[in-house]
């Protein structure tokens, strides 16, 4: 929503209504045709009282925003609940068909190619076999046919003869073998299932399976950013620029060994000619290092104090490194640490994926690794949401903020020379700082809860409010301009925010508080213009 929207007719209002009303539980309007029927009621008002056609967005195309909700919703429940509860998964829906229509900056539209296309590709094309491959794991290794056992009762050479047809072999794991066994009163075919059939095999052709699915999976995600992600992102957000090569410029247009190796290879092409690029890539190089070195320093803090602190205490050590990366150098670039944040959300997303599916050889470290960090809410589904959640409170300032700044202000990559929003670290200060001071008060001294369910206290609320005004007024200066003042005003808005975040955070317990808190505080810092 730039500023021009808010001076005319938004072309957001209506689709945001549509889909918060498509987001209503459905305990509420139980049938789904009503359901339908109500979301699309903000169109037949538009209509009666405009008393002309809807000349800001497609009123056909908007009509079907409530069944692409219902449908999308209806996926994810089967992918991620429980991990996610039914209100999260109406929130993720609802975000993702937004950034499906809307997106339209290059870091916005690279973002949507990377979920849409990437999470859809991926759903298609691997999910039986993740399927396949988790029924597999979890088939003890006892219970595995030993090599060599060609002997067998007479019993079980009549039972296996009797259940399999003649001439019928299949190695089909979405289609086992449809058999009825002699003597059967049942019409139908009864199935076997897959666990028989994976017992069937031996140790060393389970393992080969196994790496057989891997190997698919793998593939296809290689396919699928080569073949699909690859000349989508760069005809849409590159100006048709390979991302392949567009890529090693931006990082790496400031190195002379590199500007010499385009000008002789395409002299007079590539990002490295653009004017100013060269400081800004040596910039980049310097954030992505800097971010390099404070995570590895963190994990081989948490690691080397493992077993003497308590595992809020090591969740909270990532809250800390996120503060530290980016409350200062995630500004000095917001469109790469925009960039950076989405990309590195996908990693998650995809590292998730292969420890879920079981995939080896990766799969059992990524499960070591976390073992540690994980709490009680990421052992009830399929998905360990904590560090993804995290890094959700961190990008949401940027993404909120980028989408709200007009694209014609110049180069959509280039931020020199503009003045940076303090709305962009607005997740970060909440998530690295405000989250974890009120967990860590108010565990060890909240004693006043409050008088609603959820178990928050006064104490750690209080925490969350010194610790989110800390943080923003860090981020005030550092952002700040010559004419900047911290009048009395100025920090009554930030004692706002502050306020603010910690009654969401102690109200909802619905949700994720890292997601709705950050998204509550943006609100606040934007309409308060900090």
């Amino acid at each position: 929503m730039t500023k021009e929207n808010t001076k005319s007719d938004n072309p957001y209002v209506l689709s945001s209504l549509i889909l918060s009303l498509s987001s209503l539980p459905p305990v509420l309007i139980p049938r789904w045709d009503l359901h339908w029927m109500l979301s699309l009621l903000p169109l037949a008002i538009q209509a009666l009282l405009l008393q002309r056609p809807n000349t800001q967005s497609n009123s056909d195309a908007l009509s079907f925003l409530p069944p692409l909700h219902f449908v999308l919703s209806s996926v994810l429940t089967h992918l991620l609940h429980p991990s996610l509860t039914s209100t999260e998964i109406r929130m993720a829906a609802t975000g993702l068909i937004n950034l499906l229509i809307y997106a339209s900056s290059p870091q916005a539209i690279i973002l949507k190619a990377v979920l849409w296309g990437g999470g859809l590709g991926t759903l298609v094309l691997c999910e039986d076999v993740i399927k396949w491959n988790i029924n597999l794991a979890r088939v003890p290794s006892h219970k595995l046919r030993r090599t060599g056992n060609a002997i067998i009762s007479v019993a079980r050479w009549k039972r296996l003869t009797s259940l399999r047809p003649k001439g019928q072999a299949s190695d089909s794991e979405g289609e086992l073998l449809k058999i009825t066994p002699k003597g059967s009163k049942s019409a139908g075919p009864r199935p076997v299932s897959q666990i028989s059939f994976y017992t069937s095999l031996t140790h060393e052709q389970a393992r080969k399976r196994k790496l057989a699915y891997s190997l698919w999976v793998y593939g296809s995600v290689v396919c699928i950013v080569i073949i699909a992600l690859r000349p989508y992102i760069g005809r849409y957000a590159l100006d048709g620029v390979d991302p392949f090569l567009w890529a090693p410029g931006y990082l790496l247009c400031g190195q002379s060994w590199y500007q010499n190796m385009v000008d002789t290879i395409a002299p007079g092409s590539g990002y490295c000619v653009t004017e100013g690029a060269a400081s800004a890539a040596n910039l980049r190089l310097l954030i992505m290092g800097y971010w390099l070195v404070v995570l590895a320093m963190g994990i081989s803090l948490v690691t080397a104090i493992l077993a003497h602190i308590q595992v809020d205490t090591r969740r909270k050590v990532f809250h800390g490194m996120v503060v530290i990366m980016f409350l200062i150098p995630g500004v000095l670039d917001p469109a790469f640490t925009y960039l950076g944040l989405s990309l590195a959300l996908a990693v998650f997303l995809l590292l998730d994926t292969v420890r879920a599916g079981q995939l080896p050889p990766f799969s059992g470290k990524i499960a070591v690794f976390l073992q540690p960090f994980v709490d009680g809410r990421d052992l009830k589904g399929p998905v360990v949401v904590s560090h993804i959640f995290l890094l959700l409170g961190c990008v949401i300032g940027w993404w909120f903020t980028l989408a709200s700044t007009s694209t014609e202000e110049g180069d959509a990559w280039d931020w020199s020379g503009r003045q940076i929003d303090l709305a962009f670290v607005s997740g970060v200060v909440c998530v690295g700082l405000g989250d974890a001071a009120a967990s860590l008060i108010g565990r060890r001294f909240g004693k006043t809860k409050w008088g609603w369910r959820g178990g928050k206290s006064l104490e750690g609320s209080l925490a969350f409010t010194l610790a989110v005004m800390a943080g923003l007024s860090v981020g005030r200066w550092w952002v700040g301009t010559e004419t900047q003042t911290w009048s009395p005003v100025d920090w009554a808005k930030i004692a706002a925010v502050g306020l603010w975040g910690s009654m969401v955070e102690a109200v909802v317990t619905g949700v994720n508080d890292n997601i709705v808190v950050p998204v509550g505080a943006w609100i606040v810092v934007r309409s308060l213009e900090l």
